[in-house]
């Protein structure tokens, strides 16, 4: 596959995906990059350095302000916008795309849109009802809190009265175990 091609599938992935790529302008002209290096936040061993190289060569990224990607931050619509403008830019201002290229791009729009048909596909089930394995978990759960309940009202009519005697009881046995307490402290105290 020749670097055109890599660049265009770079673009789409990129755009697909999401990742940061950009937050000045580029004019999708080659142009080496004037930091001196890559980006400051890309170790030369990262699995991406060569690609992101390619790109920031072509004007198609650029990267922040201080040398900076971010590659960890997501890509906003805006980013997705700017990469492919840039990338078209380049592909018209350098006369290196080819017929295949067109091709490889267009099987990788139908792939991405039968992607995307298939998972619209399963939220439309979802959004229908479809979900079986959703639908008895919830029923399930249903069918427990009203067991829950029914427990409740045939142990007496109202657990909260019940609550309310084992507090005061809780309460008096504190009250009593303090009073000895301070009693025994007392008489500690005076030496009886």
């Amino acid at each position: 596959m020749n670097r055109t091609r890599i660049l265009i599938l770079a673009c789409l992935i990129l755009a697909a995906a999401g990742g940061s790529l950009l937050a000045q302008t580029g004019n999708g002209h080659a142009e080496p990059v004037n930091t001196g290096s890559l980006f400051s936040d890309v170790p030369v061993d990262h699995w991406a350095y060569e690609d992101l190289t390619y790109l920031a060569e072509r004007g198609i990224i650029t990267g922040l302000p201080g040398g900076r990607f971010d590659g960890d931050t997501a890509l906003t619509r805006y980013d997705a916008v700017a990469l492919i403008a840039r990338a078209i830019q380049y592909m018209q201002n350098n006369s290196g795309v080819t017929p295949a290229d067109l091709d490889v791009l267009k099987d990788l729009i139908f792939a991405l849109s039968d992607d995307l048909d298939a998972v619209a596909a399963e939220v439309s089930a979802l959004q229908a009802g479809g979900s079986s394995e959703l639908v008895s978990r919830v029923a399930q759960n249903e069918q427990r809190i009203a067991q829950l309940q029914n427990q409740v009202q045939d142990s007496g009519g109202s657990s909260d009265s019940n609550l309310a005697r084992r507090v005061q009881a809780n309460l008096i046995i504190s009250l009593t175990a303090l009073l000895v307490g301070i009693i025994g402290v007392a008489l500690a105290t005076l030496g009886l």
